[in-house]
C-alpha cells in the first residue's frame, strides 16, 4: 500500500472508532455534571438537578460519542466537531428546565 493511499485508510479508520462510543449510562453523565458543577464556585447544582440535565442531554439527539465526551469531562468534552455549535445551547436550555423552571 502506497504512503499516499494508506493515510486516507487511516484516518477512515480513526474516524470509525470514534464514531463507535458506547452511549454513556445516565449516572456517569450525571457524575460528571456534579463534578464540573463542584469544580466551580459560581455553579450550585444538585444531584437531582444534574440527573435532569442528565437526561435532557441523552434525549436530546447529541451522537453517542459526543455524550461519552460530555460524560468524560464535561468541562472540556470531547465532541464530534458537526456538534460543537449544538452542545452549549443544548446544556443551557437543559439546565434552565431543570434549574430555573425545575
Amino acid at each position: 500500500m502506497s504512503p499516499i493511499r494508506l493515510v486516507p485508510a487511516l484516518l477512515l479508520g480513526l474516524l470509525l472508532i470514534a464514531g463507535c462510543a458506547d452511549r454513556p449510562p445516565v449516572d456517569d453523565l450525571t457524575a460528571a455534571i456534579v463534578t464540573a458543577a463542584s469544580e466551580d464556585p459560581t455553579v450550585t447544582v444538585t444531584d437531582d438537578q444534574a440527573r435532569c440535565i442528565a437526561e435532557r442531554l441523552l434525549d436530546s439527539g447529541l451522537s453517542d460519542t459526543t455524550l461519552a465526551g460530555l460524560a468524560e469531562d464535561f468541562d472540556n468534552p470531547e465532541v464530534l466537531s458537526d456538534e460543537v455549535d449544538e452542545v452549549e445551547p443544548l446544556v443551557a436550555a437543559a439546565a434552565t428546565e431543570c434549574i430555573v423552571d425545575g
